[in-house]
């Protein structure tokens, strides 16, 4: 157990073993989210930095990356974008916001090696490019490159989240099934 975890209570369950094909199909999820970029499935925990693997800010899933394009994880509004370019969130329909960053330490680039696809403010679909990154650059500059998305804590009333493992691919696999405590009715 890690220093942030005494001090802030997770609302989310990912500390479970990730569910099988068979038991992902009888999950009765309110919110399903696509990976953002292609690559390998990680959990949070393994991301090197602390304010991630703590889940201070919400649970979810970490990809390391094996493509150069980042995608919106679902349908949704662009409601952060940073003047960095390495991180955005969308705010869906249900009133949760999905944050996505790509990288550790990423921010101290100021923008280097990210172009960005979207505006705030813009509305995008599952699958529509968000950021575009130079990988070779990238991978020589940062700590990490593993992309984060994260289930921020604070918009929707989460019962657990079930996280996928394995191979991934942006916009097309599921990788993250949220359950809610009030399902409309």
């Amino acid at each position: 157990m890690g220093f942030f975890s005494g001090l802030f209570k997770h609302v989310t369950k990912t500390d479970e073993a990730a569910p099988s094909a068979a038991e992902v199909k009888n999950i009765n999820a309110d919110v399903t989210l696509y990976a953002p970029v292609t690559g390998t499935l990680l959990p949070l925990e393994e991301v090197p930095d602390i304010v991630i693997s703590e889940k201070v800010m919400g649970d979810g899933v970490a990809v390391v990356p094996e493509s150069e394009s980042i995608v919106a994880p679902c349908d949704g509004v662009i409601s952060r974008l940073l003047p960095t370019k390495n991180a955005f969130a969308v705010r869906m329909a249900e009133g949760l916001e999905v944050y996505v960053t790509f990288g550790v330490e990423a921010m101290e680039l100021k923008s280097e090696g990210f172009t960005t696809k979207v505006n705030l403010g813009d509305e995008v679909k599952k699958g529509d490019p968000i950021i575009i990154t130079e990988p070779r650059l990238l991978s020589s500059k940062l700590k990490s490159t593993i992309t984060s998305m994260i289930v921020i804590k604070s918009t929707g009333d989460i019962d657990k989240i079930f996280a996928a493992t394995g191979k991934c691919h942006a916009g097309v696999t599921p990788v993250l099934w949220i359950t809610l405590h009030n399902k409309a009715q």
